[in-house]
């Protein structure tokens, strides 16, 4: 069920106006912008790096391994997937993928960022909405729920779990992806407009308090973790000159090389092994009540 913005009243199917208060949002370049005020202030991404993550979401290590966790989860705890939402969906690439595993399935993406949401048009059949993920417009919409290293750009993260939760159907779930360890920052996460990093126990902690249930939970680019603490360490005595992680800067080589140390970790991941640290945390979680 979608639901309005500003009162919360329930809106007709395929109908955004809302006849309750007279709210009615506009359309830009082919989107619906319900939030237009974030399109300048997102309160948590650096505009210009959509640009520049978009040249490599496709091919770069990091994206490609993430992508595979996000689909593993879906699969293996969703199967029947019906309806999908990413929260923070930036240019759609991950909605792509999962449009490909899940052809039947309705998607909605939903970002702050016009911008990304202009290049994400042309990448899959997704609706996508410009939106504040503090104020999902949905209720009881969707099986699952994504947001993939989202949260930890929102200073009330509590607010987009809860959003999150309410937008989900009662059998329904998340899936998550958040930065690991406090310990890592460094001045990527002040130029990437971080306000976190979580520890296992604190992201477990939100998310129950958000109404959820622990399906799952494990870290991953564990096996990389040494060289992501020296990099840091590396950062923090001589920052970069820009908001690019160094880390995105490589060549075909190395990207082929870190891919493969990935390629194993996820291998170890599929046959059930969970990791304890990592770069980052991924999660899965259901309503309260579920059942299998």
């Amino acid at each position: 069920m979608r639901i309005c913005n500003q009162c919360k009243a329930p809106l007709k199917i395929d109908v955004w106006a809302c006849s309750a208060c007279g709210w009615q949002p506009r359309v830009l370049a082919g989107v619906l912008c319900l939030a237009p005020a974030m399109m300048v202030d997102h309160d948590g991404f650096h505009e210009p790096l959509f640009v520049e993550y978009e040249k490599l979401e496709a091919t770069h290590f990091w994206f490609v391994y993430r992508r595979k966790l996000i689909l593993d989860a879906l699969q293996r705890y969703f199967p029947a997937l019906r309806s999908f939402m990413d929260v923070g969906c930036g240019t759609a690439e991950n909605l792509r993928a999962i449009q490909a595993r899940f052809p039947r399935a309705r998607l909605v993406g939903g970002e702050a960022s016009l911008r990304a949401l202009m290049q994400g048009q042309r990448k899959c059949k997704a609706q996508l909405l410009q939106m504040d993920a503090r104020a999902i417009p949905f209720s009881q919409a969707f099986d699952v729920m994504g947001a993939f290293d989202v949260i930890e750009h929102v200073d009330d993260d509590a607010q987009v779990l809860a959003e999150m939760y309410r937008a989900c159907r009662n059998d329904g779930g998340i899936v998550l992806t958040v930065p690991q360890h406090p310990s890592l920052w460094s001045h990527m996460d002040d130029a990437a407009k971080h306000k976190r990093r979580y520890t296992r126990q604190e992201l477990v902690k939100k998310v129950e308090a958000a109404g959820f249930e622990i399906v799952d939970v494990t870290s991953f680019m564990t096996l990389l973790l040494p060289a992501m603490a020296i990099s840091r360490v590396w950062q923090r005595a001589k920052p970069p000159g820009d908001a690019m992680d160094d880390g995105f800067r490589i060549g075909a080589a190395m990207n082929g090389m870190l891919g493969g140390v990935c390629t194993l970790e996820h291998n170890l991941i599929r046959a059930g092994l969970r990791f304890p640290a990592g770069g980052s945390l991924l999660l899965v979680a259901r309503k309260k009540g579920w059942t299998l």
